[in-house]
């Protein structure tokens, strides 16, 4: 590792490296290579093989990471960049109308002049002069519209161009909290985000508003989720996770809404007590079905090659041990655990490969779901 960095130009290279040139097709290769190898690029395992191997992975999976980021926003870029397009087009288009206002009273005057010293032409000079005045009139009218579309569109400019400056710092809080808060109480998420947001020089930070529309809110609403902001956040974990969540769920409710939201995703239900549980896991993992798995009361050894996507490749495919069989595994399988246990018991080794939701009532989720229905007797 220390004669590659010791090549003549490898430093440099490296310091100048623009994540916005890597292709998808290479990212998607070097994020398959870590995964496999995520043992290597363990900071810990990099730096005992080399000093030089633990920042040069880190750099590696940063890149990886901020190449999402830059396709992220590469729609918002493309807006932006319609817009100000758009906007450059408007200011021509009014210097054009300002240029031709200009010609026009200039052409009045002349009209003017020629008025006094023809008095024989007056009366075609007259309907000259009237048929200009109309275009002024129309010319002012013209630029006045445009003038408050040019605002519009530069206000528009703006607001865009501060959520792209802010934008990785947005994200990283939103990472931030579906990794670290999912299972924390609201006052410890609110304190926590507000000090993150600090932190990161931001005046303020919606999660809510930055990873769904009003509209998905009001889809949830409709399907049985309560409005209050616990269970909405929960939302976003379970939907945003890359880990399975593990939903703390007493009442059941975040549980039906589950169901109700997947229903379109070849969705089956089944308990872990259940006879059939293994031949059923056997079947959604190798068709790629979304199976919620209740009654969860813990992580059962055999769920761990499927949370740590333990995937070994045969040719083209994949396959994953489950139990003492080796499945063939369809990478559309969608898995979610439940359980009514308010205080389920959770392995350590367990607590690094699933997502922990708790959906248990708090004073203040409470109160929201009272309001919420506050039309009942």
């Amino acid at each position: 590792m220390k004669s590659f960095l010791a090549k003549r130009g490898v430093r440099e290279d490296i310091a100048t490296f623009d994540a916005r040139n890597i292709p998808k097709e290479i990212r998607e290769s070097v994020e398959e290579l870590l995964f496999k190898n995520k043992a290597s690029f363990d900071p810990k395992n990099a730096k005992r093989a080399s000093t030089a191997a633990a920042p040069l992975a880190a750099w590696v999976k940063a890149n990886v990471q901020y190449s999402h980021v830059l396709e992220r926003i590469q729609p918002l870029e493309t807006e932006q960049a319609g817009l100000e397009s758009n906007l450059k087009k408007t200011e021509d288009r009014k210097r054009k109308l300002e240029e031709l206002l200009n010609s026009v009273g200039q052409k009045v005057s002349e009209l003017k002049e020629k008025f006094q010293s023809r008095t024989s032409e007056a009366a075609k000079l007259e309907a000259e002069v009237s048929k200009a005045q109309e275009t002024i009139k129309a010319a002012e009218v013209l630029i006045h519209q445009l003038d408050r579309e040019h605002k519009r569109w530069k206000a528009q400019v703006a607001e865009i161009s501060e959520e792209l400056a802010t934008l990785p710092k947005r994200a990283q809080l939103a990472a931030a909290f579906i990794t670290y808060l999912s299972a924390a109480p609201e006052s410890l998420r609110k304190s926590c985000l507000e000090e993150w947001t600090k932190s990161a020089g931001l005046e303020k930070f919606d999660l809510r508003r930055f990873l769904c529309t009003e509209s998905e809110q009001l889809i949830w609403k409709s399907e049985g989720l309560p409005s209050d902001d616990l269970s909405i956040e929960n939302a976003l974990v379970i939907l945003q996770s890359r880990v399975c969540p593990f939903l703390i769920d007493p009442s059941s409710q975040a549980t039906e809404w589950l169901k109700a939201h997947l229903k379109e995703s070849r969705l089956e239900v089944i308990n872990q007590q259940d006879s059939n549980f293994i031949t059923a896991l056997e079947l959604a993992v190798r068709f790629g079905k979304t199976l919620i798995i209740q009654e969860v009361d813990g992580v059962e050894p055999v769920l761990y090659p499927l949370l740590r996507r333990d995937l070994v490749a045969q040719g083209p495919r994949y396959v994953v041990q489950i139990g003492d069989k080796i499945i063939d595994y369809n990478e559309e399988f969608r898995l979610f655990l439940s359980t009514r246990n308010p205080n389920p018991f959770i392995p350590p080794d367990a607590a690094s490969i699933v997502t922990e939701v708790n959906f248990t009532t708090t004073r203040s989720g409470l109160r929201g779901q009272v309001h919420e229905h506050k039309h009942l007797p």
